[in-house]
């Protein structure tokens, strides 16, 4: 966490750990996408935009605590 971070320097920051395998892709997938809600929220005004960014590296660190599941077998 960086104090230069912006909505989408997280959102992009976790749809790298899940791509890498670091955090679980699914927990992953839906914490980015909150992220990137938040960051609606913040363009139409009904979120204030320092309560946005402290909701989003909460997300964060949210799917950093989901590692990832091992692949499920081919048929």
């Amino acid at each position: 966490m960086e104090s230069s971070d912006t909505l989408d320097v997280i959102a992009s920051r976790i749809r790298a750990a899940w791509e890498s395998g670091r955090v679980c892709s699914l927990v992953g997938r839906g914490c980015r996408a909150r992220v990137v809600r938040i960051g609606r929220l913040v363009e139409a005004g009904r979120l204030d935009p320092a309560l946005g960014l402290r909701l989003a590296r909460e997300v964060e660190a949210l799917a950093f605590c989901f590692a990832p599941l091992p692949p499920e077998p081919m048929p």
